[in-house]
């Protein structure tokens, strides 16, 4: 009885396992275009490569003719699918960058699998079909199976499921008036909306921010330029001379615009015992003289007892970083874990079990290095 508990226990722990890997997994549903487009480009890259190792062709109809019943085999095929979803089978990666950290975190740890190969897998005889029966009338296998038949991708400047356009596209105009993104753009996922460029706002990105103005502006073209420092509520032209009002520690003339006020001419400012004031565009700050540091804390000049106090020493790197040893203890503890569900056929423990290895899955689908030292930090 208890043997049997233990066994729908582990069962159970597997099943909310599965349910959150799925989960994550519809996190990168915008992702399986790429992931598409990798499997057509590789694909390709195996064909090529077999090319190479059994004479050297350069069309369909070529290989057909001299590779003869290899051209379209089984054989061939065996070997093609061998590179599929590999990034080293490719010249150019460029449109890839970020794939390979996606490969290894989308790893699935009890089926050794990515998010490009199981995608291949799902959709293995309809590439054996393109393979056999397509690829005279259909040369181009990104478009018939990504576009066609798996349905994840759609043409530049559409998004979601029925690849609707996105903003602007219906006025002529490039998505987002070319000065933004749209969300889920050349994919069947997002919603559409533009993400400006910095000094563009607006459904379509069709207008400058606050802080910038319109150098050109036409029927079809928009270029909008940033205000200048001094300015405040926006500006007509470049330079300080645009400004429709001066910002705080700025004066208008109106022969230079907004010109700078130097706040430490009156003499009024950091009177206190061996202070100076220092000047800045906008605004001031109170130093020290020379053989004396400030200290922040008591707003006052101290003597610099060192000598070198502007200089800090750079910070120690620490032995080991925190992600990795945060990744090494996890895993440790969770096998340690596992051993005691093994020996003791515990249900709690199997229970628990099963959160903590969740918990450290979802680290690993959604946090990076440079995400766990902003945390830290």
């Amino acid at each position: 009885m208890k043997d049997g508990r233990s066994c729908c226990s582990l069962i159970f722990c597997i099943l909310i396992i599965e349910g959150f890997l799925l989960t994550a997994t519809s996190g990168h549903v915008a992702d399986q275009c790429k992931h598409c487009r990798l499997i057509a480009d590789t694909f390709y890259a195996g064909l090529k490569k077999t090319e190479r190792q059994h004479f050297a062709g350069g069309n369909t109809e070529w290989e057909e003719r001299k590779l003869g019943k290899f051209a379209k085999s089984e054989t061939r095929l065996v070997e093609v699918l061998e590179h599929l979803c590999k990034l080293s089978n490719l010249e150019d990666t460029k449109e890839y960058a970020g794939v390979k950290d996606l490969e290894f975190k989308a790893k699935i740890y009890f089926y050794c699998t990515t998010f490009c190969l199981k995608l291949a897998e799902e959709n293995e005889e309809t590439l054996e079909n393109w393979y056999f029966h397509k690829q005279s009338s259909d040369p181009d296998l990104f478009h018939w199976l990504c576009f066609e038949k798996i349905k994840v991708c759609c043409r530049s400047g559409h998004y979601g499921k029925d690849c609707k356009t996105c903003p602007g596209m219906d006025n002529g105009l490039t998505a987002c008036s070319g000065h933004g993104i749209c969300d889920g753009d050349g994919t069947r996922s997002g919603t559409g909306k533009c993400k400006c460029d910095a000094g563009y706002v607006g459904l379509m990105c069709s207008n400058c921010d606050s802080n910038y103005f319109p150098a050109i502006k036409t029927k079809n073209v928009l270029q909008c330029e940033k205000c200048h420092q001094s300015c405040r509520g926006g500006c007509t032209a470049v330079g300080p001379k645009g400004c429709k009002e001066c910002r705080s520690g700025w004066v208008f003339s109106e022969e230079n615009g907004c010109q700078d006020i130097d706040e430490c001419a009156d003499g009024d400012k950091c009177q206190g015992p061996y202070e100076i004031c220092v000047n800045a565009e906008g605004s001031y700050s109170c130093g020290c003289e020379s053989g004396y540091t400030r200290d922040e804390t008591e707003k006052v000049c101290k003597l610099d007892v060192n000598g070198n106090s502007s200089l800090s020493a750079p910070a120690s790197e620490p032995w080991i970083r925190p992600d990795i040893f945060l990744r090494s203890v996890s895993f440790t503890a969770l096998f340690i874990l596992l051993s005691l569900v093994i020996w003791r056929r515990s249900v709690s423990l199997a229970v628990f079990a099963g959160f903590c290895l969740c918990l450290i899955l979802y680290i690993e689908f959604w946090f990076d290095s440079d995400s766990l030292f902003d945390i830290l930090h």
